[in-house]
């Protein structure tokens, strides 16, 4: 009976490692929503999103885990105006590091980058 107990316990200690191994989990207190595509039937290959949102509940970053062709981070940026209007629809930026998810601190400052848009506008402005 103990021999039982001891490989039930064993087991599902396994299965919490591989669990906290495998998943990327944002470490930020913001709200946020993460989301993993499969890509393949065994879902070895993923495609995962995290997308932050502010205190209203309106989304104000979306970031591509490594989604680049380097395996960087890729992550649009939404900006609102005083009234809560989203005037500004910015491209998405790819970043020089992943941070597997988290929240990127200063999104559009890998966009000056030459390689990436140049001194081109990245965003389309309503007016």
């Amino acid at each position: 009976m103990k021999k039982h107990i001891i490989t039930k316990v064993g087991a599902f200690l396994g299965l919490i490692v591989s669990g906290i191994a495998y998943a990327q989990i944002p470490t930020s207190n913001e709200n946020y929503i993460q989301s993993i595509e499969c890509l393949s039937a065994d879902c070895i290959k993923q495609s995962a999103a995290v997308t932050y949102f502010d205190g209203l509940g309106r989304p104000k970053q979306v970031v591509d885990v490594k989604a680049s062709p380097a395996a960087k981070d890729v992550v649009t940026h939404i900006e609102y105006d005083g009234f809560g209007r989203q005037v500004k629809d910015y491209l998405s930026v790819p970043q020089s590091n992943t941070l597997n998810g988290n929240i990127i601190p200063d999104p559009l400052a890998n966009a000056t980058n030459p390689a990436i848009y140049g001194s081109e506008r990245i965003f389309a402005e309503k007016k």
